[in-house]
């Protein structure tokens, strides 16, 4: 077993890596669309990380067999495909994303999957309500609101009376060097020039602050808010260190510039990642710790 690693304390004022675009609600869907061949061909990687957070998120919906259910920021689908097979049968679960290549990857996984009650659509929260379903549920995907006051009282406007939202975020950035070691460690090699976004900007921190978060969802109609921090980590092991690193960037804030990178380039990155991250090595792997917010609550209306 791993031993716990302390939290490296850092001033995200002192950190410049993330793609501005993510801020800019007019990019937000080329920024995903980018990145959506990589979600999709690492997305069984990804859950093997993910799904230790988003699974307290499911448990927290609590969908169960009948029930229509949408899942918000769906990506290339797996956590989709998860939640149609806790609703079946006669239940129905919908994808919802703003990336149109997210969505195209999503149906592919879920046509793959032999799933009829799933389906897909291309939708922004922050537009309008989203339908009406029984649960919301979203892992890491309500992070990105332009307006997370409209997005979040369209979701409370989507639910029937007596319905459930149940979402995974991150929490403080300084608690997730799975995220910020990497990123930094790999920015120089691939030439990237990237910004952190600021307070209250969309980005995966904007919704780190559990008692504001949960201010947030009690003004937009959400009642019973309860939000319950989680501790992880991304593990890694010898064998699998550079596939894994060259995942995490390629899905991450530097997708663009590795996609953009050639070969010489990415290894550099992934031989720089893995100096960076000798602090965190652990019983002949290394282990990066990460920590995430479960938020859930319930409509009355």
């Amino acid at each position: 077993m791993f031993a716990p690693q302390p939290i490296v304390p850092v001033d995200p004022g002192d950190l410049e890596w993330f793609d501005r675009r993510v801020t800019d609600p007019s990019e937000q869907s080329a920024f995903w669309d980018e990145r959506a061949d990589a979600w999709a061909r690492h997305a069984d990687a990804m859950e093997a990380f993910s799904g230790q957070f988003g699974a307290f998120a499911v448990d927290a919906l609590a969908p169960r067999p009948g029930q229509e259910i949408a899942d918000v920021g769906c990506g290339p689908g797996t956590t989709t495909v998860e939640l149609a097979r806790r609703v079946q049968p006669d239940g129905s679960v919908t994808g919802v994303d703003v990336s149109v290549r997210m969505v195209e990857a999503a149906r592919a996984r879920a046509a793959s999957a032999g799933l009829d009650d799933v389906r897909f659509e291309v939708t922004d929260p922050g537009a309008g309500p989203i339908g009406s379903f029984d649960g919301i549920h979203s892992r890491f995907g309500v992070m990105f609101f332009d307006d997370p006051s409209a997005a979040f009282t369209n979701l409370a406007r989507s639910l029937r009376p007596g319905g459930r939202f149940a979402a995974v975020v991150w929490a403080e950035l300084d608690a997730n060097p799975w995220i910020f070691v990497p990123t930094l460690f790999a920015a120089g090699p691939l030439g990237a020039a990237l910004t952190i976004p600021g307070p209250g900007e969309p980005g995966p921190f904007s919704l780190a602050d559990p008692e504001q978060t949960a201010t947030l969802l009690d003004s937009c109609g959400f009642r019973e808010v309860e939000v319950v921090r989680k501790e992880g980590a991304w593990t890694f092991d010898e064998a699998s260190a550079d596939d894994s690193i060259a995942q995490m960037v390629s899905v991450g804030a530097l997708g663009d510039a590795w996609t953009a990178a050639d070969g010489d380039a990415r290894t550099a990155a992934v031989e720089a990642v893995r100096a960076g991250c000798d602090d965190f090595r652990r019983d002949g792997g290394w282990r990066l710790p990460a920590a995430a917010l479960v938020v859930s609550a319930s409509v009355q209306h």
